[in-house]
């Protein structure tokens, strides 16, 4: 549509402009043919837009999809769909409280716990606690939602003069 308008504004100047300098002899014929000059430009940028490929820069792109994908256009970030891509979650087995146990002789000393996460993570660190507790352990729990640095590893153990600490983040890896 524009380079309609701007053909049309070119192919209009041009003519006035040779028209003026032909019937008005008084008319500088410079600026005659300057403005015949400009009227050629501008048909000439319009067959340009003319031919250009139509633009639609507003709609969605083409995506070709896979089985199991999931695309959402115009989603500002998030997770699609409820589609979760990531190694499950650790989980915490009597067997590795029995593992954990035998690095920790002294019940008399005080176990530091630090549960790392969300609240999925937060009950992985729950079943830690109910373990030590029912074991005999006095448990001073810390829930943490975010540490920096991140955890390397699932379940950590550090022993220290006067307790234990085990960090819990079921989500590193």
């Amino acid at each position: 549509m524009i380079d309609r308008a701007i053909g049309i504004f070119g192919l209009g100047l041009s003519i006035i402009s040779l028209v003026t300098s032909t019937v008005f002899p008084v008319v500088n014929k410079k600026i005659g043919y300057a403005g015949f000059a400009v009227g050629l430009l501008l048909m000439g940028v319009a067959a340009g837009i003319f031919f250009l490929p139509g633009g639609n820069a507003q709609s969605p792109p083409a995506v070709t999809q896979g089985p199991g994908s999931a695309y959402s256009h115009g989603q500002q970030g998030g997770i699609t769909a409820g589609t979760i891509i990531a190694p499950s979650r650790a989980s915490f087995t009597g067997q590795l409280g029995k593992e954990l146990t035998t690095h920790m002789p002294m019940k008399t000393k005080t176990v530091e716990l630090k549960s790392v996460g969300g609240v999925e993570d937060q009950k992985v660190g729950d079943d830690v606690e109910h373990f030590l507790r029912d074991d005999g352990y006095s448990v001073q729990r810390t829930s943490i939602g975010m540490l920096v640095p991140p955890p390397n590893h699932p379940f950590s153990f550090d022993e220290t003069p006067n307790s234990y600490v085990i960090t819990v983040a079921p989500s590193a890896h």
